[in-house]
């Protein structure tokens, strides 16, 4: 039965998940949200070990943007994929977005079960919509361009 969960690296997306998860009565710990986070009651876990030992590993979106260290915009430590890799329980479930196809083999070398959420399509367009408009708003507020300016050439395109 899976009790523990730790949610390692990531941004407020990961921590608005940790809180779901331990309102659900999971055991939940945090890895790399060490710095201008405040966790409100979720526990933050330094000991590598411990929160790789836990049976649900939630790792963030992307996982790695270099290949070497697991995303933690919010760590002044960030764990490095081999310690990921040397130190994961191999009865886990391991859940990541975008997972790097040379992770992916890893863990499948090492019989150890996981999914890249990011693949689910509901997720992958619910993810879309946020992320475009985070793009798209500093570029509008930049521009001297009115909305319905905007609107008028995405029709216009359309044609």
């Amino acid at each position: 039965m899976f009790e523990t969960v730790s949610v390692i690296g990531g941004d407020l997306r990961q921590l608005t998940l940790a809180r779901l998860l331990r309102d659900e009565g999971y055991h939940v710990f945090l890895y790399g949200f060490d710095k201008d986070i405040q966790p409100e009651g979720l526990t933050l876990e330094n000991d590598k070990d411990f929160v790789l030992s836990a049976d649900i590993i939630i790792l963030p979106v992307p996982v790695t943007f270099d290949g070497t260290t697991i995303n933690s915009p919010y760590s002044d430590n960030p764990m490095y994929v081999e310690e990921l890799l040397e130190g994961i329980n191999p009865s886990a479930l391991v859940f990541g977005g975008q997972i790097q196809s040379n992770l992916q083999k890893a863990l499948e070398d090492n019989n150890i079960a996981f999914r890249d959420y990011l693949k689910r399509e509901e997720l992958s367009i619910k993810n879309a919509v946020p992320t475009a408009l985070a793009i798209w708003l500093p570029l509008y507020r930049k521009r001297d361009i009115s909305i319905n300016l905007l609107i008028s050439l995405f029709h216009y395109n359309e044609l």
